[in-house]
């Protein structure tokens, strides 16, 4: 990402996928993301040519939801995008007046949530390049970022989260919403546990993470047998390196200092229930249902045992997953410790 000048293209293919979503006709299965589809131009697609969503956008929508790959990653980020968007917009109506988004890309809600987010301060966290790149776009696209916007460059894996938080003028002492969207299964182990450290040690108490992540078994899963964008992630020098341990998700944040709150397993029924079923009943993705089976069959028929073995114990025992993380209000909690020091 950073060596090569380049944005990260990971970030661009999410943004594409929502853009793409926002085209559905059906709201109630449409990515809010509207603000996605200005972003995203023919500089940005040619930077993901490799992935079958940078053709998306230039073709007629509902020929384009039949390609598995374009629907398929596109749904995904339905699911993320609406979850995350009303856990955000909670937080903010309960009081939170910073909000801080970890890994932020292409991320927009600090434009589409505009009048929620008057009267608190955004910041943006992401690697240099990256949010160069993006900060170029949206002068291009949309005039500019809203004023109560912050964006400060940082390397998650070298930098302490504190640190660059203190030169923004964060306030440890009011209450956080973060969002961590996109990035944890990016950064070492070492440095996501660093960075939830320093955000249970320097919140005030009622603050909370919205963290996206996969669990260990998962990970290995797509890692040794790469398809889709998790092939063009490697590709790209964008490799998945991080998962919570299987089965440990409450004792990994707890290590941490964090609470487990709400979760959602994307891909689960749940999943369906509350972000995928259309206006006439059906789920979204009906129309795939076969194609996704036999594609799944023939995953299965290419690995050997042992690939098989692992593939059942990871439907059982992992997952991929949305969670809110609370910070615990311990009452008498001591002042508010700056951990940038």
């Amino acid at each position: 990402m950073e060596d090569n000048g380049l944005p990260s293209r990971t970030s661009i293919l999410t943004a594409a996928a929502r853009a793409f979503g926002s085209r559905e006709p059906d709201a109630s299965v449409r990515n809010p993301d509207w603000v996605a589809d200005r972003l995203i131009s023919l500089a940005e697609l040619a930077l993901i040519a490799e992935h079958p969503i940078s053709k998306a956008l230039d073709q007629d929508f509902q020929k384009a939801i039949y390609d598995p790959d374009i629907f398929g990653f596109a749904w995904l980020m339905l699911v993320r995008t609406r979850f995350i968007d009303e856990l955000m917009e909670r937080a903010v109506r309960n009081g939170a007046t910073q909000l801080v988004i970890l890994g932020a890309g292409f991320d927009t809600r600090a434009h589409r949530f505009s009048e929620l987010l008057k009267d608190a301060m955004v910041i943006e966290l992401d690697y240099g390049a990256t949010q160069e790149y993006k900060k170029r776009r949206v002068e291009a696209a949309l005039g500019g970022a809203p004023a109560n916007v912050v964006y400060a460059p940082i390397d998650f894996a070298r930098e302490s989260l504190g640190e660059v938080l203190h030169r923004t003028g964060f306030q440890p002492g009011r209450k956080t919403y973060y969002i961590c969207e996109g990035l944890s299964m990016y950064v070492a182990e070492e440095g996501m546990k660093e960075t939830l450290r320093a955000i249970a040690a320097g919140s005030a108490p009622g603050s909370a993470l919205l963290l996206e992540y996969l669990n260990r078994g998962a990970l290995e899963l797509l890692r040794k047998y790469p398809t889709g964008m998790i092939k063009n992630a490697i590709d790209w020098g964008e490799p998945f390196v991080f998962g919570v341990p299987d089965g440990q998700d409450r004792e990994f944040f707890l290590q941490a200092g964090l609470e487990l709150g709400e979760t959602l397993k994307i891909g689960s029924p749940e999943s369906v229930k509350r972000y995928a079923m259309c206006q006439d009943g059906s789920y979204y993705g009906a129309h795939l249902e076969k194609v996704f089976e036999q594609r799944r069959e023939a995953a299965l028929k290419a690995m050997d045992d042992a690939g098989r073995q692992q593939t059942a114990e990871a439907a059982v025992t992992s997952g991929y997953w949305l969670a809110e993380l609370s910070i615990p209000d311990l009452g008498k909690r001591a002042p508010q410790e700056d951990v940038s020091r």
